[in-house]
């Protein structure tokens, strides 16, 4: 990557709405030009998906949990069901396999708890495999962000 592809990808971090010319525009290239680079980003990788950012409690999604989550056993085929069965949870927007105490932290965004305890049910409390897991709850979101610094590598 050079720095027009990381410039590329810094502004469209920042804002996907943008035309492709509004794009060449900020990179200082042509339009068919930042079209052909955008295009070989998607292809290396690099750009994984365009998405819409969504506020969590207008979407009736307010609660905030972070789970962390210590498992019994540790070998792939172990580990790899539970994160299966974590990523086909809607609720759950976030999983991370993690060093240290704890195995896996997701984040979760619920509608109450009600849901919480439900998700627990079907995710923690039944399987052999966790041995315990922890919940915090966010009080107040204080960033928000999903961008990557882009800078000199």
């Amino acid at each position: 990557m050079d720095a027009i592809d990381r410039r590329i990808v810094e502004v469209l971090q920042h804002n996907a709405d943008l035309t492709n010319a509004e794009l060449a525009d900020r990179v200082n290239l042509s339009p068919s030009s930042c079209l052909r680079r955008v295009k070989r980003l998607k292809q290396k990788g690099v750009l994984l998906k365009t998405v819409a950012l969504a506020d969590p409690d207008r979407l009736g999604r307010g609660l905030t949990a972070i789970v962390e989550v210590t498992l019994e056993r540790h070998g792939a085929e172990a580990q790899r069901q539970f994160l299966d069965l974590l990523a086909k949870e809607p609720a759950v927007t976030q999983v991370y396999s993690v060093t240290g105490e704890t195995d896996v932290l997701l984040v979760i965004h619920l509608v109450d708890m009600k849901e919480y305890q439900a998700i627990c049910n079907r995710l923690f409390n039944h399987d052999p495999n966790v041995v315990k897991f922890r919940t915090l709850f966010a009080m107040e979101r204080i960033k928000f962000e999903t961008a990557i610094p882009v800078g000199e590598i």
